[in-house]
């Protein structure tokens, strides 16, 4: 089976699109995505209503930023969220763009998912977890190791482990284990690129990392129009 892998698509419909136009033309088969849907990015509804009609082939969790949508965000500052007033201004903009099908496809998200392809297990997080509902940031590495990530997922029993959260591409096989970050989808950071990867199980596991080019321009001259809470430091930041 062909397996098109993303995460922190971020609002960005731009490179969602692109990335999604890449995946037809290659036969992928299912598409795996690791969470963090919304935030940071102009287009909220857009994004969602993209996935919604792919979801016969989707296989998706929540991520930080989806959960803040289920479960609330902080009401002060510090927070363990480590999140700005202006960041929790940015989020409440978004939630207010999103349709009721949007909020209840977000709504409907798992945690974690565990699925089965052929003989081998593919185990499905936004970020490590300290119980079913709270994320382990006390284990954040911006570069992990195999033996990082192995503590990170010390208790789930997979062939293949694919997470997001932290932007940055990583992945590590080392005893007959994977350990798959693709990269953000959404945050260019400074490359004209949307991130994805290729998952191939076929008795055998293989992975190819995508890179798909695409106009970043039209995402940020979005972002420049709304002018939405915190728009700059996200510009300075992500893009």
């Amino acid at each position: 089976m062909k397996i098109g892998i993303i995460t922190d698509i971020h609002n960005n419909i731009y490179a969602l699109n692109a990335v999604l136009d890449g995946f037809s033309k290659i036969g992928i088969e299912k598409i795996i995505c690791c969470g963090d849907i919304i935030g940071i990015g102009s287009k909220p509804d857009e994004t969602v209503k993209k996935l919604i009609e792919i979801q016969d082939i989707l296989e998706c969790v929540r991520g930080n930023h989806d959960n803040y949508l289920i479960s609330g965000m902080p009401s002060r500052v510090p927070n363990s969220e480590m999140m700005s007033y202006a960041e929790m201004e940015q989020h409440k903009w978004e939630h207010s763009k999103l349709s009721d099908e949007s909020k209840n496809f977000i709504k409907s998200l798992p945690f974690t998912k565990l699925l089965s392809v052929g003989d081998k297990k593919i185990y499905i997080a936004h970020y490590s977890m300290n119980s079913e509902n709270s994320y382990n940031y006390g284990s954040y590495k911006p570069v992990p190791t195999f033996d990082d990530l192995t503590v990170m997922f010390r208790n789930i029993d997979a062939d293949v482990i694919v997470y997001g959260h932290n932007h940055r591409p990583s992945v590590i096989n080392n005893e007959n284990k994977w350990f798959i970050n693709c990269g953000s989808l959404g945050c260019p950071m400074g490359e004209n690129i949307a991130r994805a990867g290729i998952l191939n199980i076929d008795g055998d596991i293989t992975y190819e990392q995508l890179s798909v080019p695409y106009d970043v321009n039209e995402a940020v001259v979005d972002i420049r129009k709304a002018k939405y809470p915190d728009y700059e430091n996200i510009l300075k930041f992500f893009y």
